[in-house]
């Protein structure tokens, strides 16, 4: 499908789409229990119906009712090496790769789009050591899968810290379930930490004691439970960022539903507006975003990589030159994310160049519209693209724009809710 976004600006009030992380990590505590658990203002999205239906092939029943969900664990007996349908969610898979291997001997994955081409030799190198048999293979459909048989023993796991820390949160769901103590050595710097204390937050809400001995280094008790905890979930701070930064270049936009206090690294959006000069104010209610003079700033994106292209957007709509560093991350997502940003925003015009993992941004010139954007099937790509076509010299027609239900599948509604045009 394409979409044609038009020049104009955003304007008024929106409500955040649920965290699409706190979800997925509130989802699988949720089915690891023995109990029920009910959150409310759950947001469908193709990720985490991928992850519900992880849960339901270990065992655990997933309904919904509205926007609510309800999940409870343990209700039926999990099949032998069950088909852990993934989707193209990179957290499901990576998050479920260990759960699985403690709680049924492994599993089937399947993967689909460019999710069997993301890393995960993190994993196989780990784990293949202690016994796990491992195997990529193509399925009937042409789908990938990833075969992973055995078991994981209580020990010492070290990982580097410049992966994905989608492989850290995996090993902190799965270690406490083992029969022992384990410790969990992740070597600085570490990439991401945020959505590492993310997972940290939802497992002691959630009953389980990690025990941080060193920065890096957790000792994790074995032989634990799961405990349901109902709750609301809080709203997405990387998807308000796109609505957020509308605001910035060319508008005034208010977003509802955001908490401060839920570990969410790109909640430092706000901080990122703030440097380029954005008016920028901040209630217990919403956060308001309103356009003002941006000048060129010099950001670290290292541990909010996925708010690194919108914040590039900024840069270039800001006089002067910016400098995005830490930018590494984006090439392991979606689309090949740090290519992608710089492959959309030169075709509308904007001097945009890397050098290692940075992004070099020169800002103040007109972005150039009457053209057709490739989306990469990549739901941020696409919201970078309808974003940037708020500040261009015509419209853009942004193709694939049907991955946008990967992630937020009413961010159209709610574009045009805010006076955007797309058609």
């Amino acid at each position: 499908m394409d979409t044609h976004f038009c020049p104009g600006s955003l304007r008024g009030t929106a409500a955040a789409p649920a965290s699409k992380s706190e979800a997925h990590r509130r989802l699988i505590c949720a089915g690891l229990t023995d109990g029920t658990t009910e959150l409310t203002r759950f947001t469908d999205s193709g990720d985490l119906l991928a992850t519900a239906r992880c849960l339901a092939a270990l065992g655990a029943r997933v309904e919904r009712a509205g926007d609510t969900v309800r999940i409870t664990g343990k209700a039926e007996k999990p099949a032998l090496l069950p088909m852990y349908d993934c989707g193209e969610s990179g957290s499901t898979l990576r998050f479920f790769v260990p759960i699985a291997l403690v709680l049924t001997h492994g599993g089937i994955f399947r993967m689909g789009g460019r999710l069997g081409k993301r890393p995960m030799d993190v994993y196989k190198d780990l784990l293949v050591p202690g016994g796990v048999t491992w195997a990529m293979r193509e399925g009937v459909d042409g789908t990938a899968e990833l075969r992973v048989t055995g078991s994981m023993m209580p020990g010492h796991y070290e990982l580097p810290g410049n992966v994905s820390s989608q492989f850290v949160s995996g090993l902190l769901f799965a270690l406490p379930l083992l029969e022992s103590a384990s410790v969990l050595t992740v070597i600085p710097p570490v990439e991401s930490a945020s959505y590492i204390r993310m997972t940290l937050l939802a497992l002691a809400e959630s009953g389980i004691r990690i025990e941080e001995e060193a920065e890096g280094r957790w000792r994790i008790p074995g032989r634990q439970q799961y405990v349901a905890r109902s709750g609301a979930l809080h709203g997405d701070w990387s998807q308000a960022a796109v609505l957020l930064t509308a605001g910035a270049i060319n508008g005034d936009v208010s977003v509802t539903g955001l908490n401060d206090k839920d570990g969410q690294g790109d909640r430092a959006i706000l901080d990122c507006l703030k440097a380029l000069g954005a008016k920028v104010t901040a209630t217990k209610t919403k956060v308001r975003v309103q356009a003002a003079p941006l000048k060129g700033v010099h950001l670290d994106m290292r541990d909010m990589p996925d708010i690194a292209p919108i914040v590039a957007l900024a840069c270039a709509a800001a006089e002067g030159d910016s400098l995005l560093t830490g930018c590494g991350r984006l090439r392991l997502k979606e689309s090949d994310r740090f290519a992608s940003t710089i492959q959309i925003l030169q075709h509308l015009g904007v001097d945009i160049t890397a050098e290692d993992d940075s992004l070099h941004i020169r800002g103040g010139h007109p972005l150039k519209g009457n053209t057709v954007v490739d989306g990469m099937h990549d739901h941020r790509m696409i919201m970078l693209a309808s974003a940037a076509a708020l500040i261009a010299d015509g419209p853009v027609t942004v193709t694939g724009t049907e991955a946008l239900a990967k992630s937020w599948p009413d961010y159209l509604e709610v574009y045009r809710s805010l006076g955007g045009q797309a058609k």
